[in-house]
């Protein structure tokens, strides 16, 4: 009698495909299900790119953008100064950190806020992305890439 062969896509998709990792922060075997993700948004008229590398689904990550800078936006950190621009990229960026912590603790890898913001670029690294080169590399690849299409 012949085996079929599996479909791992189709088991992948529907999360039949991983290890019990419940006792450690993030897969030890598994990474190519964590991949660097980097997302677009527009954040007052001006490009702001999140970057993560993470276990966790990301399927939140629009949301909790939008509403942490409509956060920093009353705290005050867009206030058209320098200051407040390295201040809304760190709230940024502590806020996603903060997130991925409650959804399994130690789950956030790398998280990279980058904003640009009238002939500023403001960027607050956090975990892989701000400590491994190669890391650091695949991002600024990706974004641009990301940029020129």
């Amino acid at each position: 009698m012949k085996e079929e062969k599996k479909n791992m896509g189709k088991e992948a998709n529907a999360g039949l495909v991983k290890r019990d990792d419940s006792s450690t922060a993030t897969r030890l075997l598994d990474k190519n299900w964590s991949p660097l993700t980097i997302r677009k948004f527009q954040a007052f008229g001006w490009p702001l790119f999140i970057g993560i590398i993470s276990d966790a689904s990301l399927d939140f990550l629009d949301e909790l953008v939008l509403n942490l800078s409509e956060e920093a936006e009353k705290h005050g950190f867009l206030n058209g100064t320098i200051q407040g621009t390295r201040n809304f990229c760190g709230f940024l960026s502590d806020g996603i950190v903060n997130h991925l912590n409650q959804i399994k603790r130690g789950c956030a890898e790398g998280v990279m806020v980058c904003f640009y913001s009238d002939k500023n670029f403001c960027s607050a690294a956090w975990g892989d992305l701000m400590t491994h080169e190669k890391c650091v590399s695949e991002f600024y690849s990706i974004l641009n890439m990301m940029t020129h299409i």
